[in-house]
């Protein structure tokens, strides 16, 4: 294609008179890019024009190749009426016929109001079907014209909006996947296995979000980048967990920032089709999340937590039957219950096993804990810094109650609640308090992690951070120097390893809410944990 101007010049206006009726079936009808229009005019009509031209002259022949978010509302709500009584549609703007599959697409991508709007239209229509507005004049559904070449087939009812077609492939994809490698012998849990290498990776890209948000950005996507590294041997060598986890950290990334939850879904489906065949399972699904993308892995993220753990639970071999590792799942189901990822029934029925086996031990109550944990995390982010720190401490309370030879097993949980009372005195305005306990905390994690693991770096960070912000820049900039230090052993070891220094041994080392949860969601567990009879001795 040509980039400067041809020696015969551009094209004149009756040049482009006489090839409109070719232009528009080109762009419009049948679905060319700008560019491959143009390539087409060039080589084989010689027909010159500049992209801008083409453009100009696009918007005077009202060609548009982008659906309005008005025309979308009004295709839906056409196509719901016709569904309703039994015809199949095939639906035309301005005379110009539109893809199925582009219909489906634009549904999953459209904005949040868009959605509420097609949604609006729908329920309105199934609850009184005869309220139906007068159809939009350059908008056309009609009943699809035989085709010689298409048999005769049974015209579908449109799907219920939570229920689409493209969540439910990929729940068979890959639980025809799960089961195939369970039937082969692929994955064959550890009786103490530790947290999935999924969890781990998982952990750390959670991790490279607590950096950024610590105004430690250059460490944070340095370590971010380290994750995408990674991903490709756990794309390789996957755990029964590998997707639970793919799923997770879209939806984090995409929690923090929008772009970056796009960027991941590009990287990891990119990175999946140039590592294995285009046949496989793992590629198969990317094709059909592409589809959707992000807004529709958010809106079916639910269903599709739900159907995989659901499979993990249908092969009891993937569920280690030591307690640590019961603890371990526990805290997931947990975990996703409070996101709203799953529902209420499944988690209890799911922790229901699990409770049983951890009954009258200190584990069901460190559980117990965690979930209330979880609650007094949702508190601070709402600014209920009494109610807070009122849980923190009967938190802290029943781990000073055990016994010294168990007190030390929960001490990631000291951890977690000093880092959660630091941030609540800072918010409180009481510095100095904050300032104690921010020292404190670095200190517990030095003791129980070690300094240059992760969770004492990223501590660091954030008592650096609180000191900046306070004007302290002595002490800003010692926790400074702490972190650099720190962070260079980390980053050699992790060069010297090409991969993670740790491996992360509980899946709840973070001490913040990584995905958004709901106070009702959290409570039912607390109240399910508190009145079970799984606390009780047997």
């Amino acid at each position: 294609m040509v980039t400067s101007r041809p020696a015969d010049g551009w094209a004149t206006a009756n040049d482009w008179a006489n090839h409109r009726p070719l232009i528009t079936a080109l762009y419009r009808d049948q679905n060319k890019t700008l560019k491959e229009t143009m390539t087409v005019m060039e080589e084989k009509h010689e027909f010159f024009a500049t992209v801008r031209m083409y453009k100009a002259r696009f918007q005077q022949w009202g060609i548009e190749k982008k659906i309005k978010a008005e025309d979308a509302v009004e295709i839906f709500r056409q196509q719901t009426a016709r569904a309703k009584a039994g015809k199949s549609s095939v639906v035309y703007i301005r005379g110009r016929k539109i893809n199925p599959e582009r219909l489906q697409r634009y549904r999953y991508r459209a904005a949040a109001i868009v959605s509420e709007q097609i949604l609006m239209v729908e329920k309105e229509l199934t609850s009184s079907p005869s309220a139906v507005s007068p159809p939009s004049s350059h908008i056309v559904c009609r009943t699809p014209s035989p085709s010689p070449e298409d048999p005769p087939t049974l015209s579908p009812q449109l799907d219920d909006p939570t229920d689409f077609k493209v969540p439910h492939e990929c729940m068979h994809i890959l639980g025809n996947y799960v089961a195939g490698s369970v039937a082969a012998g692929v994955w064959r849990q550890a009786s103490t296995a530790p947290v999935p290498d999924a969890f781990t990776w998982a952990h750390y890209l959670a991790m490279s979000q607590g950096l950024i948000a610590h105004d430690r950005t250059r460490e944070g996507f340095a370590l971010l980048n380290l994750c995408f590294e990674q991903y490709k041997s756990h794309l390789l060598n996957p755990d029964p967990f590998f997707w639970l986890a793919t799923y997770k950290a879209t939806l984090l990334l995409a929690h923090r920032d929008t772009a970056l939850g796009e960027m991941f879904i590009e990287y990891a489906s990119n990175l999946t089709s140039l590592m294995l065949p285009s046949t496989h399972p793992f590629n198969l699904v990317w094709e059909r999340i592409n589809i959707t993308g992000l807004p529709g892995l958010q809106q079916h993220a639910a269903a599709l937590f739900e159907s995989y753990l659901n499979i993990c639970r249908e092969h009891p071999g993937l569920l280690p039957a030591d307690q640590n590792s019961l603890v371990q799942m526990a805290f997931v189901f947990i975990q996703l219950q409070c996101s709203g990822m799953v529902p209420y029934s499944f988690t209890r029925d799911a922790l229901g096993g699990m409770m049983r086996l951890l009954a009258g031990s200190v584990s069901s109550e460190f559980l117990l804990n965690e979930a209330k944990f979880r609650m007094a995390c949702l508190l601070l982010e709402q600014h209920r810094l009494d109610e807070a720190d009122m849980v923190i401490r009967e938190i802290l309370t029943w781990i000073d109650s055990l016994q010294d030879t168990v007190h030390n097993e929960f001490s990631h949980l000291r951890c977690k609640c000093l880092w959660t009372m630091f941030e609540i005195e800072e918010k409180k305005g009481n510095i100095k308090e904050a300032s104690q306990i921010g020292h404190n905390l670095v200190k517990s994690c030095r003791n129980v992690y070690g300094p240059v693991h992760l969770q004492t770096i990223d501590a660091i960070s954030a008592l650096e951070s609180f000191h900046t912000r306070n004007n302290n820049t002595d002490a800003a900039q010692d926790l400074a120097d702490q972190f650099n230090t720190y962070w260079t052993y980390f980053s050699d070891i992790a060069g010297k390893k090409k991969g993670f220094p740790h491996t992360i041994e509980q899946p709840w080392l973070h001490r913040c809410i990584e995905l958004k949860e709901d106070e009702r969601l959290i409570q039912q567990v607390v109240d399910l944990l508190e009145r079970s009879s799984w606390l009780e001795e047997p």
